[in-house]
């Protein structure tokens, strides 16, 4: 009876070690959200899900080194993203979260013209865009004149000196730069964005344990308020 009791016991936690491996989190750099210091909103979210129970380990990257290391990856994830066709196409081997928040894609233009939110809008205008974030196939397909910088801040400025008509950006993103800028927002349709973007963890390969295990983690912060705590002036409604 002890020899079984031993057994059980061997198989369960080689089990549970199983289970603890950490997961590779590929996590695209973007201002207040995942940062180089730890300190973005998501990775503070990740922080106390998967991180201190050691399930998942963050790397940070550019957005379009990040999008190609989780193409050539297994067993990992990738954050913010979704398994939404309108951005990205994964594959059918990928498995998405329950998202951390809401991020809303819109057109801003310069102080004291009108808000616009079409794409059709843009057309003859020179917009700008941040190297490597995807906008979705609605904003590839209208082949706009888009210029690219790889800072969102350069993008304000930019339209500030009318050097561009209107750049497009992700919020919370685009609210975290301009109050790096000490500004307020420039004019964008807040109650039409251009497209809605949960911004989730999208992985390959990984146990199921581990996407339920986020997920549980999650549910816990969002019911606790600390969801809501932790990203303060970056939480989206749905």
């Amino acid at each position: 009876m002890k020899k079984i009791i031993c057994m059980l016991s061997i198989i369960y936690f080689l089990t549970l070690g199983t289970l603890l491996a950490e997961v590779k989190i590929i996590a695209i750099e973007i201002p207040g959200l995942h940062q180089k210091d730890g300190k973005g909103v998501y990775d503070q979210i990740l922080e106390e899900t998967v991180v201190k129970n050691h399930l998942a380990t963050v790397h940070l990257y550019p957005p379009a080194r990040a999008e190609k290391m989780f193409s050539e990856c297994q067993n990992c994830c990738f954050s913010p993203a979704n398994k939404n066709q309108e951005f990205y196409d994964f594959g059918d081997d990928i498995v998405q979260t329950h998202p951390m928040n809401i991020a809303k894609i819109y057109i801003f233009v310069n102080k004291g013209q009108r808000p616009i939110h079409r794409l059709e809008d843009l057309r003859g205008k020179k917009v700008g865009i941040r190297t490597g974030m995807p906008y979705g196939k609605s904003f590839e397909n209208i082949k706009l004149n888009t210029q690219a910088v790889p800072k969102l801040e350069l993008n304000i400025k930019k339209v500030q000196k009318g050097r561009i008509d209107a750049f497009i950006a992700y919020i919370p993103d685009a609210y975290n730069a301009f109050r790096q800028l000490g500004m307020e927002p420039l004019p964008h349709d807040v109650a039409n964005p251009v497209a809605v973007h949960p911004d989730s963890l999208v992985c390959r390969n990984v146990q199921p344990e581990f996407i339920s295990k986020f997920n549980a983690l999650l549910k816990n912060l969002k019911e606790s308020g600390r969801l809501k705590s932790i990203l303060g002036d970056d939480y989206i409604p749905e």
